[in-house]
């Protein structure tokens, strides 16, 4: 042969791009346009082997109709592919010669060799350099300590590794159970903390409610696409990738890959098992680096919280020796008032009267000071656990009743399930988290209704998607449902925020204590009723005996 080329198909593109040469003539302006008509137009013999995925051998350049001239010398042209792992055509190997009908099968079969080994090169090129870009996003998320840099580089490198536009990283909000984009690479970075999919909802919801990777060569044929928000515009997406990012006991998002449909007719822009692999790979340790610095901002919250145990339980003690003081005075003083003969002869001006009024206020302000130290102190206090294997049917029952008021207009119904394991837990703490439910329940029923109590067990593999619980972990599960107005849409992801309250009475603190004990036993509360039907209160604890659990 006179010269040669070798022509690699771009994953991004799906374009032929010439990427080393050798023989004659060869410039850097002639290397750049040798295949630009070939990608335009789809033709060319380059193109034609990139399509069939077959060699081609022409003797006269001149009568061959997939022929187009670059070269004025050219008299007759051979050409080979190469193939990846998955059998894909990913280039072509050219030689042409200034001789008519210079080549002949034999040197098909000995190109076609040459190319074999160019394929080895290449794939073994692409795996060391996948290997050191997974190293390297391994070593930067050990030393990351913000989520919002780590998400940003994986989508960088993730979009790196396997040669795609479009990238995004969706982390699940517990609060309101919504996938939220925390980055992107594309023009959906524009959308970052603004676009949002529901569990189950789309592609990207069902792979967080599944748990299972959803790999697409046309995602926009798929009954689960909703194509609300995509890397490109709504006609462009072509093939798509997405796995979830898993921490230790629950899906905490969703990564996903994506490639514009491609115009080359000779490119198949799909995702392979090896791509697979990888995003599977880098879900891994994101998820892992997500949890390390999640448990280190819970590791100074709860330093924090613990300073302010040490401070608020000085404090307790130092406002309630004030307080004894103070209600110790207050009983003098209406000793005083009620014998002293001065304060009977003012009773007949009903300056007495005044007086008892605002000894009472003062009363009930310091009970009611009381209560908020009492409810802070359970607020710090909701975490620091004493566990025992406690009989749940019976722990649940024993509070209910403890709490629920005897003479009432509504209705108690009770189910609870026989045969659950023990339950390892804070038997205290537990009940007092359930008092407050049933406080609540009663409290929003004052005109009457039902509060339903029931126990079970939920087995591995058949949590409700919404609970967004440990898949191989057994849970016992307590529902309290009520009959009264429910909890309003636009409120019920911030029921468990500390301080927040829909009712007068209390801090705040309520539910946000619930949740800290649940949470402190590995479990999780969920909120699922209906507004304006009543609402429903589900709280998960992990069986005792469970291989899996703390």
């Amino acid at each position: 042969g006179r010269r040669a080329f070798l022509a690699r198909i771009e994953q991004e593109t799906g374009e032929l791009v010439v990427i080393t040469t050798t023989g004659d003539g060869w410039t850097e302006e002639n290397r750049t346009l040798r295949l630009q008509l070939h990608n335009s137009t789809h033709r060319g013999i380059t193109g034609r082997v990139a399509i069939t995925g077959e060699p081609y051998v022409t003797a006269n350049v001149e009568a061959d109709p997939h022929y187009i001239r670059h070269f004025p010398d050219v008299r007759s042209e051979v050409a080979v592919p190469f193939f990846d792992a998955e059998g894909r055509v990913r280039g072509v190997l050219n030689v042409d010669s200034d001789r008519p009908a210079a080549f002949v099968a034999e040197h098909c079969e000995q190109l076609t060799t040459f190319a074999n080994a160019i394929a080895v090169a290449l794939a073994f090129d692409e795996y060391r350099s996948r290997e050191r870009m997974l190293v390297e996003i391994g070593l930067d998320l050990a030393a990351t300590t913000e989520i919002e840099p780590l998400v940003r580089r994986v989508v960088e490198v993730s979009a790196e590794v396997l040669r795609c536009e479009g990238c995004s990283v969706f982390l699940l909000d517990e609060a309101t159970q919504m996938l939220t984009l925390q980055a992107s690479r594309g023009t959906l970075h524009l959308r970052v903390g603004e676009a949002s999919y529901a569990l189950g909802e789309g592609l990207t919801g069902t792979v967080a409610l599944t748990g299972e990777t959803i790999r697409l060569d046309n995602p926009r044929d798929d009954p689960r696409w909703v194509g609300r928000h995509t890397e490109f515009v709504p006609d462009a997406p072509g093939a798509f990738l997405a796995v979830p990012i898993g921490g230790r006991d629950r899906i905490l998002g969703v990564l996903r890959v994506s490639r514009p449909r491609s115009s080359p007719a000779w490119f198949h822009a799909r995702f392979t098992e090896s791509d697979e692999r990888v995003l599977r790979t880098v879900a891994s340790q994101l998820g892992i680096a997500i949890e390390n610095v999640r448990g280190f901002n819970r590791l100074v919250r709860s330093e924090r919280m613990a300073a302010w145990g040490e401070l608020s339980a000085k404090s307790a003690h130092m406002i309630g020796n004030r307080t004894f003081a103070i209600k110790g005075d207050i009983n003098e003083l209406k000793h005083v008032l009620s014998q002293s003969a001065e304060f009977k002869q003012m009773e007949e001006r009903g300056f007495l009267r005044e007086a008892s009024a605002l000894v009472e206020s003062i009363e009930r302000g310091i009970y009611r000071l009381e209560d908020i130290l009492r409810e802070f102190r359970d607020f710090v206090m909701a975490t620091q656990l004493t566990k025992a294997a406690a009989d749940l049917n019976a722990m649940v029952a024993e509070a209910v009743h403890e709490t629920f008021p005897r003479r009432t207009t509504i209705a108690l119904e009770e189910t609870y399930a026989a045969g659950i394991p023990p339950v390892r837990c804070d038997i205290e703490k537990v009940k007092r988290a359930l008092s407050e439910l049933v406080e609540n329940a009663v409290s929003f029923m004052p005109d009457g209704g039902r509060l339903r109590v029931t126990t079970s067990i939920v087995e591995s593999g058949q949590h409700p998607g919404y609970a967004r619980l440990a898949p191989h972990r057994r849970y016992a599960q307590i529902e309290l449902a009520d009959t009264g107005p429910g909890v309003a849409r636009d409120i019920k992801q911030r029921i468990f925020t500390p301080f927040f309250s829909s009712r007068v009475k209390g801090m705040g603190l309520g539910l946000s204590i619930v949740k800290g004990i649940v949470d402190a036993h590995h479990g999780a509360i969920r909120e699922v009723g209906e507004p304006g039907t009543g609402a429903q209160f589900l709280i998960y604890l992990p069986l005792n005996g469970d291989k899996s659990s703390p």
